[in-house]
């Protein structure tokens, strides 16, 4: 079996895939993925499905979407989903939840990084990225779901993605300035995590652009003072003192004692 929700609900057996039409019924088996090998309250389960507008005889209504859902999804993959009280579990294969794999694979690179192997941090975290096929969930519409998953999914995302970065600009000289233009566009759309404005000054140094770095800089002191009214955290601003000190070891240290969110 392989069940996917880094994108839209996906989920196929024995090289088969199979849908799940009903929007009740794909909230049911996404927050049961979520929780996989876990045993899920059917308080949580009805809060997934109907928010605060939960049915007074919601355990019998759950039952029900449990045995619809199973018809939906061929025998193998049926079978993996139990009832145990005070709920259901469902059981998965940490290679059969792609949830599971890309938590697997962070770790494994995480790592790599404290042995100092950045080509097989990079490796392992380039994987872990091609395992995202868009908007986790993105054919569940239950905002409970998006409110308290998506965040965190998007959030373990860029900081896996802010991670493989770190070891391509450590890599090389070279793997500096192809990443470049991959990080400009991550901190254009997260303006607010400072460790991608200074991997991008970090990236932009290695690749003889410091005047860029100091832009970067600029660029994250203005958007720090307008929403929050603060100027960057001290890490940041080290970083740029030693660009316009032209610090040459900015060019062989590692980011470790480097401290973010």
């Amino acid at each position: 079996m392989w069940l996917s929700l880094l994108g839209p609900l996906y989920v196929e057996s024995r090289g088969t895939p199979w849908q799940v039409p009903a929007a009740k019924q794909r909230a049911l088996l996404a927050t049961l993925a979520i929780g996989a090998n876990n045993v899920v309250h059917t308080d949580v389960l009805a809060e997934a499905m109907w928010g605060a507008n939960a049915p007074p005889s919601k355990a019998d209504t759950i039952r029900t979407y449990i045995h619809r859902l199973r018809r939906c999804l061929g025998p193998d993959a049926a079978q993996r989903i139990l009832a145990r009280q005070p709920g259901y579990i469902l059981r998965v294969d940490s290679g059969e939840l792609d949830l599971l794999r890309f938590e697997s694979l962070v770790k494994e690179g995480r790592a790599c990084v404290d042995a100092g192997d950045w080509a097989g941090a990079s490796a392992r975290l380039s994987q872990a990225e091609r395992l995202w096929r868009g908007t986790p969930l993105a054919d569940v519409p239950e905002r409970l779901l998006h409110g308290r998953y998506i965040r965190y999914l998007e959030q373990t995302r860029i900081a896996a993605i802010e991670l493989r970065i770190e070891a391509g600009v450590r890599l090389s000289r070279p793997s500096a300035a192809v990443v470049i233009p991959e990080l400009q566009d991550l901190a254009t759309q997260h303006p607010e995590r400072e460790r991608l404005s200074l991997l991008l000054m970090l990236a932009m140094v290695r690749a003889s652009r410091q005047a860029e770095a100091l832009r970067v800089f600029v660029e994250a002191r203005s958007f720090s003072v307008a929403e929050y009214g603060v100027n960057p955290g001290p890490e940041l601003a080290e970083m740029h003192n030693r660009v316009l000190a032209q610090d040459s070891t900015l060019l062989t240290e590692r980011l470790d004692r480097f401290s973010f969110p």
